[in-house]
């Protein structure tokens, strides 16, 4: 009776294996190909949509993958014709990020890549890609919202030089659509 309980227990945890941690440099190059897709061709940003698609994120990393996928989702608008197309990709890639800005949890705080906590580097991905969207879409305030949190946030005080350079161009594009150029330039002085 007593090797029942055994059994079951090795059973249990042979199951239980600890999820594979991303490293700095694996986070480098998922960056670069996130990038490379949305700063490139239709292509290219197929390719990397097909990568995150294929990238296996165990947690904590899933959501953080999301924030990505979402990214590369919404980006395939720009490349189809027909309008329910256009909003089907910006949908679905809206649907990744918002979901994953919801499920950020404690760990996502400190866990950090190349320096810079996850959850600043997701709602940073996220507030780059809802302001580059259409104004109609009325996500623009929410890249307001999103930037003026990391703004306040202690963890901008610890991310790493690209991060904070992201964040202050950012904030400095927001000023200059808002059309104070006096904080653009504020933010702009920031960048290293």
């Amino acid at each position: 009776m007593k090797t029942l309980p055994r059994f079951l227990l090795l059973l249990m945890t042979s199951f239980a294996i600890p999820a594979h941690a991303m490293n700095d440099s694996e986070f480098t190059t998922l960056h670069s190909i996130y990038m490379k897709g949305i700063n490139g061709s239709e292509n290219d940003l197929k390719n990397a949509i097909s990568h995150f698609e294929h990238l296996p994120s165990p947690a904590p990393y899933d959501i953080f993958i999301n924030t990505y996928r979402g990214s590369l989702r919404t980006s395939m608008a720009q490349h189809v014709y027909m309008p329910w197309n256009k909003m089907g990709h910006v949908d679905a890639g809206s649907e990744l990020m918002d979901n994953a800005l919801d499920e950020i949890t404690e760990i996502h705080e400190t866990q950090t890549l190349a320096g810079t906590a996850l959850d600043f580097r997701m709602k940073l991905v996220v507030a780059h890609t809802y302001f580059r969207f259409p104004r109609l879409l009325n996500r623009f305030q929410d890249a307001k919202d999103i930037v003026a949190e990391l703004l306040e946030s202690l963890q901008r005080t610890t991310a790493n030089t690209e991060a904070k350079n992201s964040l202050y161009k950012l904030a400095a594009a927001i000023a200059e659509e808002d059309g104070d150029a006096e904080k653009k330039a504020e933010f702009l002085s920031k960048t290293e």
